[in-house]
Protein backbone atom coordinates (compact mmCIF):
# COMPACT_ATOMS: atom_id res chain seq x y z
CA UNK A 1 0.00 0.00 0.00
CA UNK A 2 1.28 3.80 -1.04
CA UNK A 3 0.69 6.52 1.77
CA UNK A 4 1.08 9.59 -0.47
CA UNK A 5 0.66 10.90 -4.13
CA UNK A 6 3.59 11.18 -6.33
CA UNK A 7 3.41 14.78 -5.18
CA UNK A 8 5.30 14.26 -1.87
CA UNK A 9 8.10 12.17 -3.90
CA UNK A 10 7.99 15.17 -6.20
CA UNK A 11 8.85 17.41 -3.45
CA UNK A 12 11.62 14.82 -1.84
CA UNK A 13 13.24 15.06 -5.08
CA UNK A 14 13.20 18.82 -5.75
CA UNK A 15 14.40 19.16 -1.93
CA UNK A 16 17.29 17.01 -2.40
CA UNK A 17 17.84 18.80 -5.87
CA UNK A 18 18.03 22.32 -4.24
CA UNK A 19 20.19 21.00 -1.73
CA UNK A 20 22.67 19.68 -4.50
CA UNK A 21 22.35 22.90 -6.32
CA UNK A 22 23.11 24.94 -3.48
CA UNK A 23 25.82 23.35 -2.13
CA UNK A 24 27.38 23.10 -5.72
CA UNK A 25 26.48 26.56 -6.84
CA UNK A 26 30.20 28.39 -5.24
CA UNK A 27 33.03 25.05 -5.87
CA UNK A 28 35.44 25.22 -3.54
CA UNK A 29 38.69 24.67 -3.76
CA UNK A 30 39.07 22.29 -0.79
CA UNK A 31 35.80 20.47 0.46
CA UNK A 32 35.84 19.82 3.50
CA UNK A 33 35.22 16.28 5.19
CA UNK A 34 32.66 17.71 7.45
CA UNK A 35 30.67 19.02 4.32
CA UNK A 36 30.91 15.77 2.54
CA UNK A 37 29.31 13.87 5.26
CA UNK A 38 26.95 16.34 6.31
CA UNK A 39 25.49 15.94 2.09
CA UNK A 40 26.17 12.35 2.75
CA UNK A 41 23.70 12.52 5.64
CA UNK A 42 20.90 14.59 4.09
CA UNK A 43 21.22 12.14 1.40
CA UNK A 44 20.49 9.29 3.24
CA UNK A 45 17.47 10.92 5.58
CA UNK A 46 15.50 11.74 2.35
CA UNK A 47 16.22 8.63 1.04
CA UNK A 48 14.56 7.12 4.53
CA UNK A 49 11.89 9.46 4.32
CA UNK A 50 11.20 7.85 0.35
CA UNK A 51 11.15 4.69 1.75
CA UNK A 52 9.16 5.20 4.56
CA UNK A 53 6.93 7.18 2.92
CA UNK A 54 6.20 4.26 -0.05
CA UNK A 55 4.95 1.66 2.78
CA UNK A 56 2.92 3.59 5.08
CA UNK A 57 -1.28 3.66 4.17
CA UNK A 58 -2.84 6.74 3.19
CA UNK A 59 -4.25 7.88 6.51
CA UNK A 60 -7.68 6.85 4.59
CA UNK A 61 -6.44 3.15 4.12
CA UNK A 62 -7.53 1.23 7.57
CA UNK A 63 -10.51 3.91 8.23
CA UNK A 64 -12.11 2.51 4.98
CA UNK A 65 -11.09 -1.33 5.64
CA UNK A 66 -12.46 -0.47 9.13
CA UNK A 67 -16.01 0.47 7.75
CA UNK A 68 -16.26 -2.86 5.18
CA UNK A 69 -15.54 -4.74 8.49
CA UNK A 70 -19.11 -3.24 10.05
CA UNK A 71 -17.39 -2.21 12.75
CA UNK A 72 -18.94 0.74 14.67
CA UNK A 73 -17.96 4.51 14.86
CA UNK A 74 -16.56 5.00 18.14
CA UNK A 75 -15.72 8.72 19.56
CA UNK A 76 -14.19 7.59 22.68
CA UNK A 77 -11.39 6.08 20.69
CA UNK A 78 -10.55 9.41 18.94
CA UNK A 79 -7.95 11.97 20.36
CA UNK A 80 -9.62 14.72 21.69
CA UNK A 81 -9.53 18.38 21.16
CA UNK A 82 -8.81 19.36 24.60
CA UNK A 83 -4.93 17.44 24.42
CA UNK A 84 -3.97 19.89 22.04
CA UNK A 85 -3.68 22.45 24.08
CA UNK A 86 -1.20 20.09 26.63
CA UNK A 87 1.14 19.35 23.52
CA UNK A 88 0.81 23.29 21.88
CA UNK A 89 4.26 23.98 24.27
CA UNK A 90 6.64 20.80 22.70
CA UNK A 91 7.31 21.25 19.34
CA UNK A 92 7.85 17.74 19.09
CA UNK A 93 4.57 16.63 20.91
CA UNK A 94 2.78 18.82 18.63
CA UNK A 95 3.88 17.38 15.77
CA UNK A 96 3.50 13.92 16.21
CA UNK A 97 -0.25 14.73 17.11
CA UNK A 98 -0.94 16.69 13.94
CA UNK A 99 -0.18 13.41 12.55
CA UNK A 100 -3.05 11.73 15.08
CA UNK A 101 -5.61 14.48 14.47
CA UNK A 102 -5.19 14.13 10.35
CA UNK A 103 -5.79 10.21 11.12
CA UNK A 104 -8.19 11.18 13.44
CA UNK A 105 -9.84 13.02 10.41
CA UNK A 106 -9.42 10.09 8.08
CA UNK A 107 -11.51 7.55 10.25
CA UNK A 108 -14.28 10.67 10.46
CA UNK A 109 -14.43 11.08 6.84
CA UNK A 110 -14.78 7.05 6.70
CA UNK A 111 -17.62 6.75 8.71
CA UNK A 112 -19.74 10.57 6.92
CA UNK A 113 -18.87 12.63 9.83
CA UNK A 114 -18.22 15.60 8.13
CA UNK A 115 -18.92 18.14 11.22
CA UNK A 116 -16.61 16.12 13.52
CA UNK A 117 -13.95 15.90 10.68
CA UNK A 118 -14.50 20.14 10.79
CA UNK A 119 -14.00 20.25 14.42
CA UNK A 120 -10.88 18.21 14.13
CA UNK A 121 -9.78 19.79 11.06
CA UNK A 122 -9.79 23.11 13.20
CA UNK A 123 -7.72 21.47 16.05
CA UNK A 124 -5.05 20.30 14.02
CA UNK A 125 -4.44 23.34 11.94
CA UNK A 126 -3.60 25.23 15.47
CA UNK A 127 -0.95 22.89 15.87
CA UNK A 128 0.03 23.05 12.57
CA UNK A 129 0.19 26.50 13.24
CA UNK A 130 2.67 25.52 15.69
CA UNK A 131 5.39 23.79 13.54
CA UNK A 132 5.08 26.15 10.47
CA UNK A 133 2.92 23.93 8.19
CA UNK A 134 -0.29 26.15 8.76
CA UNK A 135 -0.37 26.25 4.36
CA UNK A 136 -1.32 22.57 4.61
CA UNK A 137 -4.36 23.51 6.76
CA UNK A 138 -5.21 26.85 5.53
CA UNK A 139 -8.75 28.62 4.97
CA UNK A 140 -9.35 27.09 1.28
CA UNK A 141 -9.11 23.71 2.57
CA UNK A 142 -11.39 24.06 5.23
CA UNK A 143 -13.85 25.32 3.21
CA UNK A 144 -13.78 22.24 0.60
CA UNK A 145 -14.42 20.13 3.91
CA UNK A 146 -17.19 22.32 4.89
CA UNK A 147 -18.83 22.10 1.29
CA UNK A 148 -17.86 18.42 1.14
CA UNK A 149 -19.54 17.48 4.47
CA UNK A 150 -21.78 15.20 2.23
CA UNK A 151 -19.60 13.81 0.04
CA UNK A 152 -17.67 11.03 2.10
CA UNK A 153 -15.18 10.14 -0.83
CA UNK A 154 -14.51 13.69 -1.12
CA UNK A 155 -13.88 13.80 2.75
CA UNK A 156 -10.95 11.58 2.04
CA UNK A 157 -9.56 13.08 -0.09
CA UNK A 158 -8.92 16.16 1.46
CA UNK A 159 -7.62 14.33 4.82
CA UNK A 160 -5.02 12.75 2.79
CA UNK A 161 -3.85 15.51 1.15
CA UNK A 162 -3.51 17.34 4.33
CA UNK A 163 -1.21 15.18 5.60
CA UNK A 164 0.46 14.49 2.26
CA UNK A 165 0.60 18.60 1.95
CA UNK A 166 1.68 18.99 5.50
CA UNK A 167 4.95 16.33 5.03
CA UNK A 168 5.72 17.87 1.50
CA UNK A 169 6.14 21.63 3.76
CA UNK A 170 8.15 20.20 6.30
CA UNK A 171 10.32 18.39 4.36
CA UNK A 172 10.76 21.43 1.43
CA UNK A 173 11.71 23.51 4.69
CA UNK A 174 14.13 21.18 6.12
CA UNK A 175 12.14 19.99 9.08
CA UNK A 176 12.16 16.51 8.16
CA UNK A 177 11.88 15.92 11.83
CA UNK A 178 8.65 17.22 12.64
CA UNK A 179 7.72 15.72 9.19
CA UNK A 180 9.07 12.19 10.62
CA UNK A 181 7.35 13.31 13.99
CA UNK A 182 3.81 13.98 11.82
CA UNK A 183 4.12 10.37 9.74
CA UNK A 184 4.67 8.98 13.58
CA UNK A 185 1.65 10.43 14.87
CA UNK A 186 -0.41 9.14 11.70
CA UNK A 187 0.89 5.80 11.64
CA UNK A 188 0.47 5.06 15.18
CA UNK A 189 -3.27 6.44 15.61
CA UNK A 190 -4.07 4.00 12.81
CA UNK A 191 -2.71 1.78 14.61
CA UNK A 192 -4.41 2.94 17.87
CA UNK A 193 -7.49 2.87 16.30
CA UNK A 194 -7.67 0.04 14.50
CA UNK A 195 -6.80 -2.62 17.41
CA UNK A 196 -9.34 -0.69 18.99
CA UNK A 197 -12.18 -1.05 17.17
CA UNK A 198 -10.94 -4.91 17.02
CA UNK A 199 -10.83 -5.15 20.91
CA UNK A 200 -14.77 -3.27 20.86
CA UNK A 201 -16.52 -4.49 17.62
CA UNK A 202 -20.11 -5.91 18.79
CA UNK A 203 -21.24 -9.70 19.80
CA UNK A 204 -22.64 -10.57 16.01
CA UNK A 205 -24.45 -13.86 17.71
CA UNK A 206 -22.24 -15.93 15.35
CA UNK A 207 -19.96 -18.47 16.78
CA UNK A 208 -16.58 -17.07 18.30
CA UNK A 209 -14.54 -18.58 15.18
CA UNK A 210 -17.45 -17.16 12.79
CA UNK A 211 -16.89 -13.48 15.03
CA UNK A 212 -13.18 -14.04 14.61
CA UNK A 213 -13.28 -14.69 10.10
CA UNK A 214 -14.91 -10.87 9.93
CA UNK A 215 -12.38 -9.35 12.22
CA UNK A 216 -9.31 -11.33 9.73
CA UNK A 217 -8.86 -8.25 7.63
CA UNK A 218 -8.43 -6.06 10.14
CA UNK A 219 -6.29 -7.90 12.28
CA UNK A 220 -3.73 -8.71 9.11
CA UNK A 221 -3.92 -4.76 8.83
CA UNK A 222 -2.37 -4.33 11.91
CA UNK A 223 0.36 -7.35 11.39
CA UNK A 224 1.48 -5.95 7.67
CA UNK A 225 2.92 -2.96 9.12
CA UNK A 226 6.17 -4.60 10.80
CA UNK A 227 8.09 -3.15 7.88
CA UNK A 228 6.56 0.24 7.68
CA UNK A 229 7.27 0.22 11.79
CA UNK A 230 11.04 -0.77 11.30
CA UNK A 231 11.61 1.81 8.75
CA UNK A 232 9.52 4.54 10.94
CA UNK A 233 12.10 3.44 13.24
CA UNK A 234 14.97 3.61 11.29
CA UNK A 235 13.98 7.14 10.13
CA UNK A 236 13.29 8.83 13.67
CA UNK A 237 16.82 7.74 14.38
CA UNK A 238 18.58 9.54 11.53
CA UNK A 239 16.51 13.09 12.70
CA UNK A 240 17.09 12.46 15.96
CA UNK A 241 19.03 15.51 17.71
CA UNK A 242 18.44 13.34 21.05
CA UNK A 243 15.51 14.71 21.58
CA UNK A 244 13.70 13.49 24.90
CA UNK A 245 11.01 12.96 22.72
CA UNK A 246 11.61 11.59 19.85
CA UNK A 247 13.85 9.05 22.05
CA UNK A 248 10.53 8.05 23.67
CA UNK A 249 8.82 7.52 20.91
CA UNK A 250 11.77 5.12 19.40
CA UNK A 251 11.81 3.63 22.56
CA UNK A 252 8.08 2.55 22.08
CA UNK A 253 8.00 1.16 18.64
CA UNK A 254 11.13 -0.45 19.75
CA UNK A 255 8.85 -2.13 22.35
CA UNK A 256 6.40 -2.77 19.51
CA UNK A 257 8.75 -3.89 16.82
CA UNK A 258 9.91 -6.71 19.94
CA UNK A 259 6.12 -8.17 20.20
CA UNK A 260 5.89 -8.26 15.76
CA UNK A 261 9.42 -10.35 16.21
CA UNK A 262 7.96 -12.77 19.25
CA UNK A 263 4.52 -12.92 16.86
CA UNK A 264 6.59 -14.41 13.84
CA UNK A 265 3.31 -13.25 12.22
CA UNK A 266 4.79 -12.43 8.64
CA UNK A 267 6.47 -16.21 8.79
CA UNK A 268 3.38 -17.60 10.24
CA UNK A 269 0.81 -15.95 7.03
CA UNK A 270 3.04 -16.80 4.48
CA UNK A 271 3.31 -20.39 5.41
CA UNK A 272 -0.61 -20.66 6.40
CA UNK A 273 -2.32 -23.55 4.78
CA UNK A 274 -5.49 -22.30 5.32
CA UNK A 275 -6.05 -23.48 9.02
CA UNK A 276 -4.18 -19.75 10.32
CA UNK A 277 -7.13 -17.36 11.45
CA UNK A 278 -5.37 -14.46 13.41
CA UNK A 279 -7.53 -13.08 16.18
CA UNK A 280 -7.52 -10.42 18.74
CA UNK A 281 -5.59 -12.09 21.00
CA UNK A 282 -2.47 -12.82 18.40
CA UNK A 283 -2.04 -8.41 18.79
CA UNK A 284 -3.37 -8.10 22.57
CA UNK A 285 -0.06 -7.33 23.78
CA UNK A 286 0.92 -5.05 20.08
CA UNK A 287 -2.44 -2.90 21.11
CA UNK A 288 -0.96 -2.40 24.69
CA UNK A 289 2.25 -1.49 23.54
CA UNK A 290 0.80 1.29 20.90
CA UNK A 291 -2.06 2.16 23.17
CA UNK A 292 1.24 3.67 25.71
CA UNK A 293 2.88 5.15 23.60
CA UNK A 294 -0.10 7.09 22.08
CA UNK A 295 -0.57 8.32 25.28
CA UNK A 296 2.14 9.29 26.33
CA UNK A 297 2.69 11.15 23.56
CA UNK A 298 -0.98 13.45 23.23
CA UNK A 299 -1.22 14.72 26.20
Amino acid sequence: MTIFHSGIKQVAAATMFAFLVSCGSEPKKVESAVDSTALVQDSQILEAVEDLFSKLPKPSAIPNLIVLTGAEYETKLLNPASNAEKVMGNSSKAAFSVGVFSADVGYMAAYDKGQEAVQTFVVGKKLADKIGVSNAFDVSVLERIEKNLAQKDSLITISDASIANSTGILKANDQIKDAALLTAGAFVEGLYLTCGLIHDYPPTGLPKVEQDKILVPLVNAVIKQEGALTSLIELLQKVNDNDEVVNSIIAGLEKSKAIYAKGNWAERIANNKGDLIPTESDIKDLAKSISELRKAMVE
